[in-house]
């Protein structure tokens, strides 16, 4: 009898344990390359499967063979780009990634893009196609960065018979040295300088190349829509977005404005009751510049024009100093002056409340001027006592001078900044726990994409983005906060600035400024929408639309800068409306809570069988008698 009751127990528990064994895994391949020691590169498939299980948001990763630890921060920055960008309720599952890989790999967080993707797939439980993939990293906004090696990825995508290939915008054309160039010239003759080693470069096209060598579609992508809708022909965010201005700060910005274009106003009129003349040259920048303002401000752009004449203010600044030939004692005094008008301020803000994105924007520019008045204030210091100060050389006056202006001006666009601090917001944590954990999260960020993009141009080149990871970690061990995520966003947007610009043509670049234009513009408006307008992000924004036709590359860096500054409610998740999961996912949940609550129904109804028979049993005849 007990044989039996264990036999339906076993029988009961396999519902169970079959809906245990069939969770099911999304799976995609991904492409990466392998190092060898002769400096030979070699592309590799891997493998990454991700499975979701009931939890409250955190993901785990696991990986054969083990990778460093930034692929954990990178997969759960992927993770939270998807969640975020499409709106999903990310915090009912738990994610349990799994990457396995035939060997070490290389290439840094080139997973992101097929990370976010997977994710995306998972959640909303979307049909498709696992013949297809993407290689590239993920950032602010959805947008799908560059990545190395993709000649050698995309020969290991054809010998595991994959059929598509995505890559970012630009991706598609690789510049190498061709040896054979080199053979049918007298080497020793040349001298291999930067422009005599481009001639020796050769240009792929590497989509030619993957459809007439390697049977193999090659894709460029710009954002996670677009890989998303390639991968499950599911369009679900292509739509037209519109920033909708905000009174508020539109004020409080032309008041800024015409704070600093009326103190040019005032030092060009002290200029004149000094009977100073003003340098050619310089008289016809801050005519331009003059003239962009005015432009910008038929356009509402104030930000714009707040910076167009605050380059004018420090240019007549700097003609006052040089023309009045202002001694080495009198610059000492003014500069402590400033100094200590900067420790006052610093005080100030120190006990600013700091309840909304805003009011953290706010403190991150005032923090971040000041930091640059005081690197001026060192710059000078350290000028003063290389030599006897008599003995200063006309150049190393004039330098002292436009670093007296510029400090000058730095600290009075400070003092302007402050008033952004009466912008209302929606309220969320900010505390120093908070925001200090945001500032790891941002110098990491910026990491990976420094080293990456050094591998591409030396680090020779990436001198400057160095020194400012370097300031958000020395921020970073001081408590400054704000100053190390304005440094680390700034490193990350330069690296990102560069590494998506490889590659792209002249006639390309402008359709790719559109496409990071309109990507900035939906992160603007869906955060503002919230209650969370970024008023650094928007005037990095306005700034760079401004620069779009006669600076293209600054405008690329700002808004690499705006998409930074914009997407920070990612850090600061709150309860939302979410894009709903397929019926499909709701009917597998249903049914398996169906067959659990049956299970159980019939192991209680076995054991209850068994106790009651136990209760009723005769009780055994004794066969042996105990003995004295």
């Amino acid at each position: 009898m007990m044989r039996k009751i264990w036999f339906l127990l076993v029988l009961s528990l396999l519902p169970l344990s079959v809906m245990a064994s069939n969770q099911q895994l999304y799976h995609l391949k991904l492409l990466a390359v392998q190092e060898y020691d002769n400096n030979t590169y070699k592309g590799s498939d891997a493998d990454i499967y991700l499975e979701l299980r009931e939890g409250s948001g955190r993901v785990f990763l696991d990986t054969f063979p083990l990778t460093k630890m930034d692929t954990q921060i990178s997969t759960r920055f992927a993770k939270e780009i998807a969640c975020n960008h499409f709106n999903l309720n990310c915090n009912k599952y738990d994610f349990i990634f799994t990457i396995k890989a035939k060997s070490n790999i290389i290439g840094g967080p080139s997973a992101g893009a097929a990370i976010a993707a997977l994710t995306t797939i998972a959640v909303l439980d979307l049909n498709y196609d696992e013949d297809i993939t993407i290689t590239g990293t993920i950032n602010s906004g959805g947008i799908v960065g560059p990545v190395g090696g993709v000649k050698e990825k995309l020969e290991a995508a054809s010998e595991i018979n994959l059929k598509k290939v995505m890559v970012s915008k630009g991706s598609t054309k690789l510049k190498k040295i061709n040896p054979a160039l080199f053979n049918n010239t007298n080497t020793t003759d040349v001298d291999l300088n930067e422009t005599t080693i481009s001639n020796y470069t050769e240009e792929i096209d590497l989509k030619k190349y993957a459809e007439e060598n390697l049977s193999l579609d090659l894709i460029e992508v710009m954002n996670l829509d677009e890989v998303v809708l390639h991968l499950t022909e599911v369009d679900l965010n292509q739509k037209d977005v519109a920033i909708e201005e905000n009174p508020q700060y539109n004020e409080i910005m032309k008041g800024l404005k015409e704070l600093l274009c009326s103190r040019g106003e005032k030092i060009s009129e002290e200029l004149k009751k000094e009977n100073i003349q003003i340098n050619e040259t310089v008289a016809e920048n801050i005519e331009l510049k003059k003239s962009y303002a005015e432009n910008s401000t038929k356009n509402n752009d104030f930000y714009s024009a707040a910076s167009y004449c605050f380059g004018i203010n420090i240019l007549l600044r700097d003609q006052y100093y040089s023309q009045k030939k202002a001694g080495i004692s009198d610059m000492k005094n003014l500069f402590l002056t400033l100094s200590r008008k900067v420790n006052s301020l610093e005080k100030n803000i120190d006990g600013k409340e700091i309840e909304t994105i805003s009011d953290l924007q706010a403190l991150i520019i005032v923090k971040e001027r000041l930091a640059d008045v005081k690197e001026q204030i060192k710059r000078f210091n350290e000028i003063l006592v290389s030599e006897d100060n008599e003995t200063k050389s006309e150049m190393d006056k004039e330098e002292m001078y436009y670093l007296l202006s510029y400090a000058e001006e730095r600290y009075f666009s400070a003092i302007s900044w402050m008033q952004f601090f009466s912008m209302d917001g929606r309220k969320l944590i900010l505390n120093k726990e908070v925001l200090h954990n945001l500032c790891l999260q941002k110098i990491t960020e910026a990491e990976e994409r420094y080293q990456y993009a050094s591998i591409f141009i030396g680090e020779l080149n990436t001198k400057s983005i160095r020194e400012k990871l370097d300031d958000a970690k020395n921020a970073y061990g001081e408590d400054e906060n704000e100053l190390c995520l304005v440094k680390a966003i700034q490193a990350k947007g330069d690296s990102n600035a560069i590494l998506s610009s490889m590659g792209l043509t002249e006639e390309s670049f402008t359709e790719f400024l559109d496409g990071k234009i309109e990507a900035v513009k939906r992160v603007i408006a869906e955060n503002s929408a919230e209650g969370m307008f970024p008023i650094l992000g928007y005037s990095y924004f306005q700034y760079a639309s401004s620069l779009k036709e006669q600076e293209k590359y600054s405008a690329l860096i700002y808004l690499e800068y705006a998409l930074e500054m914009s997407d920070l409610g990612i850090y600061f998740p709150e309860e939302n409306t979410y894009l709903e999961v397929s019926e499909k996912k709701v009917l597998n949940e249903r049914w398996f809570f169906v067959l659990q609550g049956f299970a159980v129904g019939v192991i209680l109804t076995l054991l209850l069988f068994v106790i009651k028979k136990s209760w009723f049993r005769k009780p055994p005849k004794l066969k042996y008698l105990e003995k004295d």
